[in-house]
């Protein structure tokens, strides 16, 4: 396969006997050995592409896009079609083809390194000709921004991107355009990998996963490719809340050898870093590796220990972070006033201590994983903790204003947010007896209605009140004790219309589910636009681990009942004492899961 001959058209490739494809077009060669190869529009739809990356280590079928240069006979349109076309060449990272078509001036200052612009096209370029001087304008929707170091960002609004392009000797050359890349959706796809990463929890004993796009680079296989973005550190949304054990190391290389893929590095981490480290392989190559997997450990090519090798378990993350994929957890729930604790069964039974036993003025339960509930005390002016032991009593930990219902991180640290009035919010932590305020700069200056941390102890979620409704955001928590901080807040459901929040709830580190005051179910994440999952106005409150979603359900007789979501419908989850699942006065309600 050859590129596009003299005379040819942007994005021309003469295949086989010189069969020409039409102007528009690109070849994807599908490179699973080097052989097939499709034809795709430029910007158009997706390929239909078994991932076999799955259980394939070293890689899989991917669009290869291959650049043409430009030829002098092209339109100022043809250009920039043919510029567009260059950008989205994995075969080219330095995009020194698409350098080709520009201006000397401009292609100096021009920087394809500088972050991606995401668009969906909405109309035909627009030209505005001259014989000298020309002007085309690609019209479309952003979707979403990947910065530098691959983060992504959902992201909206229009685009309305001008070419500036000149005549010479040689043709049309591009003299002004916007820096970076502008890639369609599908362009974005076939370039970038979607990647989960996988750093330490401050207290280097948790797993905090970082969402990111890696660009496929067609020399190097998608683990080594993988690998290497994981050495890199954190992305910028991050950045100073994780550790990573691989400080102080590079990579060599990543191979496959006995059904194992073999990692090899230049230098060894430090002994009690080699557990968090094998933690970090395993759970980020864990997509690349499903079909049982292992991994070994090398450097400098050589065995690991001088004796026997390092060898990894394909689910050594599950191991070293237990939350990563928690086994079989069972939530609790109100029900008559006082906490129970669902069983196999599906009938549940009250707690040991106070807190099983029937007392009105508790709401908003939050366990965290050694066996502690906290709860609003009487309204919205205390909480209160106490230990699900037989004999456990409530103890009151804080005081305030207006207090958001509390919730746990894996430290056993208990949060919470005091609202001193409508536009003044202050976030406090509680561990061991003592107090500890966060400063979060982007919520002291509203109102919060909830906050929620991930299990991973990193993650946040917050929903925000302003003039136009409530809004959620998701950030991360940096530092601890006095200087613990919460950042890099980015919104993932913007208020309209006046909506309301009614819960919040983490599924795992990247995806949190939204429950609005409509009852609608909405699924949001820091890397892609809030889903709606389902609706039903009996669902008050939510809680989630891993595959299970839980709602406390109330029906128009005032009756309560916990709902499971199948993936399809919510049906109905405790069991009385006869073995009814109807709804109750003074039924079950407010399901909440372990650190949920």
């Amino acid at each position: 396969m050859t590129r596009a001959e003299a005379g040819g058209r942007p994005g021309v490739v003469r295949a086989g006997a010189g069969r020409r494809v039409g102007a528009a077009m690109l070849v994807a060669a599908l490179t699973c050995g080097g052989t097939a190869c499709s034809v795709i529009p430029i910007g158009g739809g997706s390929i239909a592409v078994d991932n076999v990356r799955k259980g394939n280590p070293l890689g899989d079928p991917y669009a290869r896009v291959i650049a043409v240069p430009p030829n002098p006979g092209w339109s100022a349109e043809e250009v920039v079609t043919g510029f567009r076309a260059a950008m989205a060449s994995v075969d080219d990272p330095g995009r020194d083809i698409a350098r080709r078509y520009l201006t000397d001036d401009f292609a100096r200052k021009w920087d394809p390194h500088s972050g991606v612009t995401v668009y969906k096209q909405g109309e035909p370029l627009a030209v505005q000709a001259g014989l000298k001087e020309s002007r085309v304008t690609l019209k479309g929707t952003v979707t979403a921004i990947i910065d530098q170091d691959g983060r992504y960002r959902p992201s909206g609004g229009l685009l309305n991107e001008p070419f500036s392009l000149v005549k010479g000797a040689n043709g049309w050359r591009i003299s002004a355009a916007p820096q970076g890349l502008l890639l369609s959706e599908a362009d974005a796809d076939r370039a970038y990998l979607k990647v989960d990463l996988y750093f330490l929890d401050p207290g280097w004993k948790g797993l905090v996963i970082d969402q990111v796009r890696v660009p496929i680079d067609p020399t190097a296989n998608f683990a080594k490719t993988t690998v290497e973005r994981l050495l890199n550190g954190p992305s910028s949304s991050l950045k100073g809340a994780v550790r990573s054990a691989f400080d102080g190391t590079e990579l060599i290389d990543v191979t496959t050898q006995n059904n194992r893929v073999v990692v090899n590095l230049t230098r060894r981490v430090a002994a009690d870093l080699v557990g968090p480290m094998s933690a970090q392989l395993a759970a980020t190559l864990a997509e690349l590796t499903k079909g049982g997997w292992g991994f070994e450990v090398r450097v400098g090519g050589e065995p690991y220990y001088t004796d026997n090798p390092l060898s990894i378990d394909a689910q050594e993350q599950s191991t070293f972070d237990p939350w990563t994929t928690p086994g079989e957890i069972y939530p609790y729930y109100m029900a008559d006033g006082a906490l129970w604790l669902l069983g196999k069964e599906k009938t549940g039974q009250p707690v040991p201590g106070k807190a099983g036993e029937k007392d009105g003025t508790r709401d908003h339960p939050a366990i965290n994983s050694q066996a502690q509930v906290a709860a609003l005390s009487g309204g919205d002016r205390r909480i209160a903790v106490a230990p699900l032991v037989t004999g456990g009593q409530w103890q009151e930990w804080v005081t305030g204003d207006s207090l958001v219902p509390p919730c746990w991180d894996r430290y056993q640290t208990m949060w919470t947010v005091n609202r001193r009035d409508d536009h003044t919010s202050k976030v406090m932590r509680f561990r061991d007896g003592q107090r500890y305020e966060v400063s979060a700069p982007d919520l002291e200056t509203a109102y919060v209605t909830s906050l929620k941390v991930a299990r991973d102890g990193v993650h946040v979620a917050a929903v925000v009140r302003d003039a136009q409704g409530e809004q959620v955001k998701i950030g991360t928590v940096i530092g601890q004790g006095n200087a613990t901080r919460i950042a890099n807040l980015q919104l993932v459901v913007p208020a309209e219309g006046k909506q309301t929040i009614k819960d919040i709830a983490w599924k795992d580190g990247k995806t949190l589910y939204v429950l609005t005051g409509k009852s609608e179910l909405l699924e949001a994440s820091v890397t892609a636009a809030p889903k709606s999952l389902a609706s039903d106005s009996r669902i008050q409150t939510i809680t989630a681990l891993d595959g299970s979603l839980l709602a406390g359900a109330v029906d128009d007789d005032k009756k309560q009942q916990i709902l499971y979501w199948t993936s399809a419908k919510w049906e109905p989850l405790v069991k009385d004492e006869k073995g009814s699942q109807d709804f109750a006065h003074n039924g079950p309600s407010a399901p909440a899961y372990p650190l949920g």
